[in-house]
């Protein structure tokens, strides 16, 4: 039978990359509030250069675009730094095991009661970069690990349970992306 094991202690830096990649790549609120602070801002200079608007407009105006553009870092930085520090705090040095096999995807910590179980036409998209994957279930939940972390099992047998085994997107296709050129053994 097909299996991968993937051993890991949680990383605060990979884990941050995981959910920076899913704000600014798989989330589309993140742009709608960039053009929200943007039009806040060209709505106040075009108020302030209107000769028949008086101050107590302006200054709305003005308190509204800063608002906006003061809580832009809050909502994506602050967000994500508040999560990747609560992982860090719950997970702690404790292990965490995914195995990998055609009918499920079983993930449990060591130390921690439980474990999910998960079948693979849960998983919405694959992204595989040339040490680490992200595996996304939706736009805010998913595994990513180090590909050194794979202790059963290669990413070549990853790749084969993955694609045989996810939902086929609306396309017909399933969503597994390569976003690094393999290097050639010739």
């Amino acid at each position: 039978m097909e299996k991968v094991i993937i051993k890991s202690k949680f990383d605060k830096k990979l884990f941050t990359r995981f959910l920076y990649f899913n704000l600014f790549r798989k989330s589309v609120s993140i742009y709608f509030f960039i053009m929200a602070a943007a039009l806040s801002i060209y709505l106040a200079i075009k108020t302030t250069t209107s000769p028949d608007v008086s101050g107590s407009s302006i200054t709305i105006y003005w308190v509204f675009s800063v608002i906006l553009l003061s809580s832009l870092p809050a909502f994506t930085f602050g967000r994500i730094n508040t999560t990747v520090n609560k992982f860090s705090k719950e997970r702690g040095e404790s292990l965490e095991i995914i195995e990998l096999t055609k009918p499920k995807i079983v993930r449990f910590i060591e130390g921690v009661q439980g474990k999910a179980v998960v079948g693979w036409e849960h998983f919405d998209s694959i992204y595989e970069y040339k040490d680490y994957i992200y595996m996304y279930i939706d736009r805010d939940r998913g595994l990513v690990f180090n590909k050194e972390s794979i202790v059963e099992g290669d990413i070549g047998t990853f790749r084969k349970l993955a694609m045989n085994n996810m939902r086929p997107g609306k396309k017909g296709k399933i969503k597994y992306f390569k976003r690094f050129k393999e290097e050639s053994n010739d």
